[in-house]
This record gives C-alpha cells, sequence and structure tokens, in this order.
C-alpha cells in the first residue's frame, strides 16, 4: 500500500462520524480569505459571522497553524469549516491536501475545476476518494454540464448585483445610480438560478461569483455593503443559493469596527432569517406562463436575462430534456438561438404550437435549416426581420436571424404575450425586478419584489394577471407583516406597493378569511 494511500485512509478515520451533509435551502456559505497581516483569523470574528447568518466558513488550504485555530473556534461555535484548496501541481498534492484538511478538522473540500481538475473524469476520481466529507466545486459555464454528483456544483458566473452607469465624463469612477429620466442599467442574476434549475432540475442551484473584474467589479466602481445581501436575496428568490464572497474594502472595513459596515452585516442576518424561514416559497413551481428552451449560456443566457429584466421571468427548460407543453399552461414558449432540437424534443415543441400555443422562435448561428418549418406551416404575414406562420391550431413567430439585441426581443415578446395582461407588470419601478411562484394546492401566489437602488418611500403599482382579494407584504426586519391596497382591473389584481427596502415578499390570496 503506497504511502498516499495510508495517509489517505487515516485521514478518512480520523474525522469519525460523517458531517451533515450541506443543505441549499438552509445553509449559507461564505468564503473567509484572510488579507495580508489583518486580524481575519481572531477567534473573536466567529461571532461575527454568527451574526452575519453564516453556517459554513470557507477557508483557504493548505495554510497555517492560526488557520488551524480559526477553525476549532468556528466548531466549538456551531459553524462547520470546509478546506477551499489552493491550486496543486499535481493530483498527490491535491490528496495530501485534503488529508492534511481533514486532520485539521475541515468538514468539506472546495475546490475550482481548473489546472489538474480541469477534467471531468479526473475530478469524479478525486471525489470518490473524499468519503464523509461536504464537497464543492466551482464550474465554468463551459463545465456546467460535468457530473459531479458527490459535489454542490457552483456556476462561477454573474455580474456583482446593483444599479450600475457608466462614467458621466472622463476620469470619473463608475458609481451605483439610478435616475428617474432614464431607465438605470441592472445587474441582476435570478436568471442564471432560472437557467440551472431549468437544465439540472435534480441538483441545487449554485452561484458562486465574486467581486471581481470577472463579475463587474472593476477599479474604481463602488460598491455598496448592502449589495452582498441583495445577492443571497436574489439567488433565494429565484430558488436557488450563493456563495458569498466579501468584497476587499467591505471586508476591512467590518474588521475595523466601520459603523456602516456592521449595520449592512446585521441586515445581512436579519435577512439570513427571513430567507431561511421563507425558503419553501421561494422554492415553489415557477408561476410564469412563458418558457425558454434553452441550450448553452452562450445561447440562452442574454435572453433569459433580459426577460426577467422585463419581469417576465420565464420558466427554464432544458432543450435536450423538454416536457409535455400544454397550450393551457404557457402563454408562450421562446425557443430562440439554440440548435435544432431532435426526436421527441422537437416533436414536443412542435406538438405545443400544433395544438394552440405561440412558438417564437429564431435559428441558432450558423444554423442551415429552420427546424419549425414543416410543411403544414402556413405563412400568413411577413415582416423585415421575422415571419408569422399558422400552424395547426397554434402559430410560429419565427425571425430570420439569430436574435442579436436580447432588450428589444424581450420587448417583443411582451408585445407577443400581452402588454396589459402579461404575468407581472411593474409601473415607475425601473430598478425592481419580480420573480413570482405559486402554491397550486391553495391558489396562493407570492411575488419576491427585488429592489436594485436605494429603499423606496414612495408608492408604485403592480399588476398580476388573475384576481386576488389579498395582498400581504413581508419584509425582513418588519415589526408584522404589512397589508397592501389590492383592486381587480379587468382579469388581473392592481396592487399599491407602498414603500420597498432591498426586498419584499408578497402574498397573494384569494379569500378573505
Amino acid at each position: 500500500m503506497g504511502s498516499i494511500t495510508k495517509t489517505l485512509l487515516a485521514g478518512m478515520l480520523f474525522t469519525g462520524l460523517a458531517p451533515a451533509a450541506i443543505e441549499p435551502a438552509n445553509d449559507i456559505l461564505l468564503r473567509w480569505i484572510p488579507g495580508s497581516g489583518d486580524q481575519s483569523l481572531d477567534a473573536k470574528n466567529v461571532g461575527l459571522l454568527r451574526e452575519g447568518g453564516v453556517t459554513v466558513v470557507l477557508l483557504p488550504w493548505p495554510s497555517d497553524q492560526a488557520t488551524e485555530g480559526f477553525t476549532r473556534a468556528c466548531r466549538s461555535a456551531g459553524l462547520r469549516t470546509i478546506a477551499e484548496l489552493k491550486p496543486a501541481t499535481s493530483l498527490s498534492v491535491a490528496r495530501r491536501a485534503a488529508v492534511s484538511a481533514r486532520e485539521a478538522g475541515f468538514k468539506g473540500l472546495a475546490l475550482e475545476a481548473d489546472g489538474i481538475f480541469n477534467d471531468e473524469k479526473a475530478l469524479q476520481a478525486f471525489f470518490a476518494e473524499q468519503a464523509g466529507l461536504d464537497l464543492v466545486v466551482y464550474l465554468q459555464p463551459a463545465q456546467i454540464r460535468w457530473q459531479v454528483a458527490a459535489a454542490q456544483a457552483v456556476l462561477r458566473a454573474g455580474q456583482w448585483p446593483g444599479v450600475r452607469s457608466g462614467p458621466e465624463r472622463s476620469g470619473e469612477e463608475d458609481i451605483e445610480v439610478s435616475s428617474a429620466s432614464r431607465e438605470p442599467w441592472v445587474d441582476a442574476n435570478s436568471y442564471l438560478v432560472a437557467y440551472l434549475r431549468g437544465m439540472f432540475p435534480r441538483r441545487p442551484a449554485w452561484l458562486g461569483y465574486r467581486p471581481d473584474p470577472e463579475a463587474g467589479v472593476t477599479r474604481g466602481r463602488a460598491v455598496p455593503y448592502e449589495t452582498l445581501e441583495l445577492g443571497l436575496a436574489e439567488a433565494f428568490a429565484a430558488g436557488g443559493n450563493f456563495v458569498l464572497s466579501i468584497e476587499e474594502d467591505y471586508r476591512k472595513a467590518l474588521l475595523g469596527g466601520d459603523p456602516k459596515a456592521l449595520a449592512a452585516w446585521r441586515s445581512l442576518g436579519e435577512t439570513v432569517g427571513f430567507l431561511r424561514q421563507h425558503a419553501g416559497l421561494f422554492r415553489r413551481p415557477n408561476r410564469a406562463r412563458l418558457a425558454v428552451i434553452a441550450g448553452t449560456l452562450e445561447q440562452s443566457g442574454e435572453l433569459l436575462n433580459l426577460l426577467y429584466r422585463r419581469n417576465l421571468c420565464p420558466l427554464g427548460i432544458s432543450s435536450d430534456a423538454v416536457p409535455t407543453l400544454h397550450p393551457a399552461r404557457f402563454r408562450a414558449v421562446v425557443a430562440a438561438n439554440i440548435d435544432p432540437p431532435k426526436g421527441a424534443d422537437l416533436g414536443r415543441i412542435l406538438d405545443y404550437a400544433r395544438g394552440g400555443g405561440l412558438l417564437i422562435t429564431a435559428p441558432a448561428a450558423g444554423a442551415k435549416r429552420a427546424w419549425w418549418l414543416l410543411p403544414e406551416a402556413a405563412n400568413s404575414r411577413t415582416y423585415t426581420d421575422r415571419d408569422i406562420y399558422t400552424f395547426g391550431k397554434g402559430r410560429i413567430i419565427a425571425y430570420h436571424e439569430p436574435i442579436v439585441d436580447p432588450s428589444e426581443f424581450a420587448l417583443d415578446v411582451i408585445d407577443a404575450v400581452g402588454v396589459r395582461t402579461r404575468d407581472l407588470r411593474l409601473w415607475n419601478a425601473g430598478a425592481v425586478v419580480g420573480v413570482a411562484t405559486e402554491d397550486r394546492a391553495t391558489g396562493r401566489v407570492y411575488v419576491t419584489l427585488l429592489n436594485y437602488a436605494e429603499p423606496r418611500d414612495d408608492d408604485f403599482p403592480l399588476r398580476v394577471d388573475e384576481v386576488f382579494q389579498k395582498a400581504t407584504l413581508l419584509e425582513p426586519r418588519a415589526a408584522r407583516p404589512r397589508e397592501l391596497k389590492a383592486v381587480k382591473r379587468g382579469s388581473g389584481t392592481e396592487i399599491t406597493v407602498n414603500r420597498l427596502g432591498r426586498f419584499g415578499l408578497i402574498v397573494l390570496e384569494k379569500s378573505v378569511k
């Protein structure tokens, strides 16, 4: 038996009972990365992490005795620790790091799928050796289809959430702004969670973007402390979770006792309590009557992004796992920019249109055939950029070229499903994004409003296309639920939202008890 194998087996026996597995609807994971010469690993900071609602702490490894001491302090306080492995030069080095992490008391391992692990089978083999540990793997978009069932698969993609604008004049810093005269530029990530849930319905949807240039946090961009809380809220609202990474200035301010940083951190802890309390509501079925047949993130990501940005919040469906689609359930199905569906998947998409549905299509880049154009499709109208066909009892809107302007396309989809009667409509709330779920047994609908700008103390209306008698707003830190004015408007209900913090959850009920 080789020395690596002996050490590995010894490490597996060292920890005794296996730790509780990560619970994506309940656990809050935080990457706690010490800075040079700071006091991040002082045991007193464990109380700070608990105050922020953190349950699992990820620490860089291999490291020194200070990290081991902090791990013991976390364990004593009821926090689990995961060793985030540094890039290894060989498999034997990675194995030794995993064994030493066990010996230091870590309950799990996290790693990037790069370097020696930029290979699906190598990653699977390494994970197979880590019995009894929680496992987390950060995957790039091109790797997201990898089979990593033993681990929590975390998508390393996304934009740091908030409202952003470019510099007004040369040399000015990038700042967080919103104004009444123009639509704000909102960086939001609910669509990524929707994509993951649609493509991989049997595994939890995790995001793991970080405050770095890849996520839009470039030098000079102001990053309000509250946006970390917003990132967690938007991931939960869409039915997923988010591995928290603290922006460096925020971490320094926390360690230095800055009042604003501490206030934002306490707010995060209160929000964590609220999200965990209502986690089941966020993970209920998507209420939207729009579906998007999705391919790769490159093909479908921006389409989903702008549809979510326009509050259409579609259900994502994998192009190679299309279920039966009922026209009574979906007002429209988008299948744009994807590779031609095949076999049963193609049949179910076309059966939806044939049975009375509205199918909105566009070819993939470089596609040589219109997969939707069967002999039974009859061209009823031609426009500059698209044709409209009758197809059985339904219609097909077919664009001539791939969609290159997702924002304009989202407006086209709104026109197609009905401007006034779409599922969710907001007025005078350009920086607010809504996500709706439903409880089909009780008829309740839950609308989460995510505010990417400053908290609002004014009124704005929203409309849900169904009649409800009661609307109640739940918010973190609120002493009690707040009843909102709800008025029937045609086939829907108009609700007046008076005041909104970073986010709130509206409960809609059809009867008043």
